[in-house]
């Protein structure tokens, strides 16, 4: 075997493989550690300075794949958590102290400082964003540039490191309730008087009403959240947490669940949660102008000025994966307006040679779509981009307006609250949403296309005024034509 490569000028930071410090972590050159070695001082330091320590695993699992490289192979990154010589390795030293060096002449850098640097960093941008993944995206790019595609690539990569670093939820020390969810700003996730990982004592607080699920011993919100996951909830652990923290809000503390208590959990899509009956009748081409008799042609494009909608030409394109979905997609969760135009475009032939994900991408831009979503004068600017007229009509829910404009041979995008739609229907949230409304079948209800769940096929008239009037900005519908 090959002697660890040494820099002989800085013995004081140096050794073989096997010698360590007095914290027990080996200190040679491209030592290579784990998670069972790091997490303590992960988790140490992440309570110190207020991080998530998955997001910090994550990170240098990422970053160096737990290997304290004395410099990688691009020349310019050092240590487990890639401090790179033009990056954040200048940052690193002025907190230190320590002058490291650059390129292959800079000295190894001790795994616990390092761990240190990254919870610190990352505490100091969680309380900046709000969102331990946030911090994440601009520890790798900058706070310029971490809402670009490759600020969400690299989000995306660390949500996969944590899900393999911890199967279940569970952590290097047995559990994850002591784990604090520090993606909820403003929030003590230790009660007074208690410690991590505690277990509240009956009748410490009174169960959450009108619930849906009843907490079991062992149960976490971590592992609740997998449940929800593993049925087909998007978004990571974190999210959902937070949704279902916004559903029970007496749970001061996500870290003490109680069981015997009872949880009100977010609707996941496409699980019949919905008072309402949608209709029933298949979608289909249909002749919405009673005075036009002419007979019908199949194949009829589905904007056309005779009044047929033909709602088989308007596509099905997810949000969170569409066609051709790469490391430059980006921002799906919030990509429901450019969505929605997609599926417009499609049906009116705007965008070929383009994936799903590259159109998407495309209108997003157009219409100025951010980690916010998209406004209204951004759908009018998309339209415009794929050479249609705009007109919009709101605040309020002007369902007969939308059947009129469908009668024209336009389509509509109407703008309303994603969880008062069925089947995915949670009146205990609201959530501004963007859907394609494609035609109307033979029983007068609207056939639509929701880019987060496919499953939503027709809705009633009734039900379309709701959807709109829950927004929480007064709804909005915007034909397209």
């Amino acid at each position: 075997m090959n002697s660890p490569r040494i820099d002989v000028r800085q013995p004081v930071y140096t050794s073989s493989p096997t010698t360590t410090q007095a914290s027990g972590l080996p200190q040679g050159r491209d030592a290579q550690l784990n998670l069972q070695q790091l997490w303590p001082y992960i988790e140490k330091y992440a309570q110190k300075y207020g991080a998530d320590p998955k997001v910090l695993a994550g990170i240098v699992a990422q970053e160096s794949s737990f290997k304290n490289h004395g410099v990688h192979r691009d020349g310019t990154g050092h240590g487990l958590i890639g401090l790179d010589d033009n990056g954040l390795l200048p940052s690193f030293e002025k907190w230190s102290g320590m002058q490291v060096g650059r390129g292959a002449n800079a000295k190894t850098i001790p795994p616990e400082k390092q761990m240190e640097f990254l919870a610190k960093t990352i505490g100091d941008l969680t309380k900046k964003h709000g969102s331990s993944l946030a911090a994440a995206r601009e520890w790798h790019r900058g706070a310029g540039a971490m809402n670009d595609a490759r600020g969400y690539d690299y989000q995306s990569k660390i949500q996969n490191h944590i899900n393999t670093l911890f199967p279940g939820g569970k952590t290097p020390t047995g559990g994850n309730t002591h784990v604090p969810d520090t993606t909820v700003p403003g929030r003590d996730n230790t009660p007074p008087g208690g410690k991590p990982g505690g277990t509240e004592s009956p009748g410490s607080r009174q169960p959450v009403t009108d619930s849906d699920y009843k907490i079991k011993s062992g149960d976490t919100l971590w592992g609740i959240a997998s449940q929800l996951k593993a049925k087909g909830m998007e978004g990571s652990h974190w999210d959902i947490i937070k949704q279902i923290q916004a559903l029970n809000p007496k749970i001061t503390n996500p870290n003490l669940i109680m069981a015997g208590d009872t949880l009100k959990l977010p609707g996941v899509a496409g699980s019949d949660q919905s008072s309402f009956a949608p209709g029933a009748s298949k979608p289909g081409m249909v002749d919405l102008n009673p005075g036009d008799k002419a007979p019908s042609v199949g194949g009829t494009a589905p904007v056309t000025g005779n009044g047929k909608v033909d709602a088989s030409k308007v596509p099905q394109i997810s949000q969170y994966n569409p066609a051709g979905k790469d490391g430059n997609y980006w921002n799906g969760p919030a990509n429901c307006g450019p969505t929605s135009m997609a599926q417009i475009a499609r049906a009116v032939g705007y965008g070929q040679g383009m994936t799903d994900a590259q159109l998407i991408n495309h209108l997003g831009k157009i219409g100025g779509t951010s980690g916010n979503g998209t406004d209204v004068n951004g759908i009018a600017k998309m339209a415009r981009a794929m050479g249609k007229d705009c007109v919009t009509k709101g605040p309020g829910a002007n369902v007969e307006w939308i059947a009129e404009q469908l009668k024209q041979g336009k389509l509509v995008v109407a703008n309303g609250d994603y969880h008062a739609m069925p089947p995915h229907q949670n009146e205990g949230r609201t959530s501004g949403h963007y859907v394609t409304v494609a035609g109307m079948d033979a029983n007068g209800n609207f056939i639509v296309r929701d880019p987060a769940d496919a499953n939503v096929k027709t809705i009633t008239p009734e039900q379309m005024r709701h959807f709109l009037r829950s927004n929480p900005n007064g709804g909005y519908q915007m034909a397209i034509g």
